[in-house]
C-alpha cells in the first residue's frame, strides 16, 4: 500500500525534474538554435559561440541567486507556500522559450528557470527529511534522485524529435501539473509548524502523512518539539562557533564543489556536441539518448541501497568510479586529438564510459550530498545552511559550464576530462578520510555524533567494554 508520505514526496520530486530538465535543456536545444533553417529555428540567425556559453551558464546564475528568496518563503511562509512558489517561474520560464523569437528571451527563460531551479535544490531535499521517518529518510531522500534523472533523461528522449515550441510547451506541464496536485495533496511540514508553535497542526499533519491516530504519533511529535527546543533562531556566525555544524558545513561544501568538479553539468549540458565531434557512425541524438536512458535506469540503485549501505559508502563508490570512467574518456580523446590512432572504431568505448560515469554519479554524488545538508543541521540554522550549500553549487556549476570551452582549448579535452577525474579521486580520500556515516540516526542523534557526544547505545557498549577489560585483567 503506497503511503502517505510517499505521495507526498512523489508529487514534490516532480519540481526535481523540472529542475534538472533545465540542465539538459541545452542539449537538443543546440543543434536547432545553431540551425541556419528558419523552420527549426525560431531566431532570426544561428547563434553564436558566446550566446551557446550564456545559454549554458545563465541558469547557473539564477540558481545562485534562487536559494535567498525561496529559504526566506520557507522561514516565513512555511515550506508547502515556498516550494507553490518555486513551480511557478519554472512555468513561466518554459512558456516565454516556447513562444521566443529573440535571443534575449532565451537568455530570461534561462535566468527564471534557474531562479526557481536554485530554490528547488535548496528546500525540496529539507521538505522530504521533515517529512520522512528516520529509519527510511535516506531512502526517501534518494526518490529525489531518480526523478532529477527523469528530468535529465527527457530532453534527450523527446527534444530531437520536437520543434523548440513543442518541447518547451511539454516541459511547463510538468511544473504546473505538480502545483495543481500539491495544493490539495501536499502538507506543510510537523518541524516547521511545530517551530512556529503550531502543536495542533502538526498532530494532523503527522498524522496524515503516517496515517496513524494521534496516540500513536505522540513520540515522534515529542521528539520533534525536543529537538527544535535545542536550537531557536540561529545566524550563520552560529555553524561557525560550533565545531559539530562546521564540520558538517565543510563536508556538505566540499562534497557539493566535487558534484559539480566532476564535470556531471558540462558533461551533460554539451552531450550531443561532444557525440558529434567524435564522428561516429551512430547519430549524436540517439547516441545522447543511450546515455540519457542509464541516467535514469542506474538511478534506481540507490534508492534501495543508501539506508543499507549508508551514504558514506556509496559516495566513496561513486567517486572511484567517475574517477576510472573519465579517466578513460580522457584517454579516448587524447588518442584522438594528440594521436594519430583512429579512434572512430572504438566509438562504443566512450558511451560505455560515458554511461559508467553516469552509472556512478547517481550511484552516490548525485544525491548523497543533499541527503546530508537536509539532516547534518538543526531546524534554525537549515536555511541558512542549505542556502550556503546551493549557492555554492551553482557558483562552481557556472564556473565550470561557462568556461567548458575555455577549457577544452586550453588543456585539451583529455586535460579537461583528467581535471574532473582528479577531483573524484580526491573526494573519495577525502570520503574515507572525513565523512560520517547518518545512516538511521534521528536528527538529535547526528548533532551529537557531530558534536562528539555519544549516544546512550555507544556509552552502554563502551562501559561494558571497559567493564569486560577490568575482568580479564583481574582473572
Amino acid at each position: 500500500m503506497l503511503s502517505y508520505t510517499l505521495l507526498t514526496v512523489f508529487v514534490v520530486d516532480l519540481l526535481s525534474t523540472t529542475g534538472d530538465v533545465t540542465l539538459s535543456w541545452t542539449s537538443p536545444m543546440y543543434p536547432k538554435l545553431y540551425s541556419n533553417d528558419t523552420n527549426i529555428n525560431p531566431l532570426s540567425q544561428p547563434i553564436t559561440v558566446q550566446q551557446d556559453a550564456w545559454l549554458g551558464s545563465l541558469v547557473t546564475i539564477g540558481a545562485m541567486v534562487g536559494p535567498f528568496p525561496f529559504s526566506f518563503l520557507a522561514e516565513k511562509y512555511g515550506r508547502k507556500i515556498s516550494l507553490l512558489c518555486i513551480a511557478l517561474p519554472h512555468t513561466i520560464a518554459y512558456l516565454t522559450m516556447a513562444f521566443a523569437r529573440n535571443i534575449y528571451w532565451f537568455y530570461f527563460g534561462r535566468v527564471l528557470g534557474g531562479l526557481a531551479m536554485g530554490g528547488g535544490y535548496t528546500l525540496v531535499p529539507m521538505y522530504i527529511a521533515e517529512v520522512s521517518r528516520d529509519k527510511n529518510r535516506g531512502a526517501m531522500s534518494q526518490t529525489l534522485n531518480v526523478f532529477t534523472s527523469i528530468g535529465n533523461f527527457l530532453p534527450y528522449a523527446i527534444g530531437p524529435f520536437l520543434s523548440v515550441r513543442w518541447f518547451n510547451l511539454i516541459l511547463a506541464a510538468i511544473p504546473t501539473v505538480c502545483f495543481l496536485i500539491f495544493v490539495f495533496v501536499g502538507p506543510e511540514t510537523p518541524h516547521y509548524l511545530v517551530s512556529v508553535n503550531e502543536i495542533e497542526k502538526a498532530e494532523k499533519s503527522l498524522m496524515l502523512l503516517r496515517s496513524r491516530d494521534k496516540k500513536e504519533i505522540q513520540m515522534e511529535l515529542d521528539s520533534i518539539r525536543s529537538h527544535l527546543k535545542e536550537y531557536e533562531d540561529g545566524h550563520f556566525t552560529d555553524i561557525l562557533r560550533n565545531r559539530g555544524l562546521r564540520k558538517a558545513l565543510i563536508i556538505c561544501l566540499v562534497l557539493i564543489i566535487a558534484q559539480e568538479l566532476c564535470g556531471f553539468c558540462a558533461i551533460t549540458f554539451y552531450l550531443q556536441p561532444i557525440f558529434e565531434t567524435v564522428g561516429a557512425r551512430i547519430p549524436p541524438d540517439i547516441s545522447a539518448l543511450i546515455v540519457g536512458m542509464s541516467m535514469f535506469g542506474s538511478s534506481f540503485f540507490p534508492l534501495f541501497l543508501i539506508d543499507r549501505a549508508g551514504r558514506r559508502f556509496l559516495t566513496i563508490c561513486s567517486c572511484f568510479g567517475m574517477f576510472i570512467s573519465l579517466l578513460v574518456i580522457g584517454t579516448f580523446f587524447y588518442l584522438k586529438d594528440f594521436t594519430d590512432v583512429n579512434v572512430a572504431p572504438f566509438f562504443f568505448v566512450l558511451i560505455l564510459s560515458l554511461i559508467f560515469f553516469i552509472f556512478s554519479f547517481n550511484f552516490g554524488i548525485c544525491s548523497v550530498p543533499w541527503t546530508l545538508t537536509s539532516e547534518m543541521f538543526p531546524n534554525n540554522v537549515k536555511q541558512i545552511s542549505a542556502s550556503a550549500v546551493t549557492c555554492t553549487c551553482w557558483i562552481i556549476s557556472f564556473v565550470v559550464t561557462k568556461f567548458f570551452n575555455d577549457m577544452n582549448n586550453i588543456m585539451g579535452r583529455a586535460g579537461t576530462f583528467w581535471f574532473f577525474a582528479a577531483s573524484c579521486l580526491f573526494t573519495a580520500i577525502f570520503s574515507i578520510i572525513y565523512l560520517p556515516e547518518t545512516k538511521g540516526k534521528s536528527f538529535k542523534e547526528i548533532q551529537d555524533m557531530l558534536n562528539g557526544v555519544k549516544s546512550i547505545e555507544e556509552d552502554i557498549i563502551e562501559k561494558e567494554e571497559m567493564l569486560h577489560k577490568s575482568n580479564i585483567i583481574k582473572i
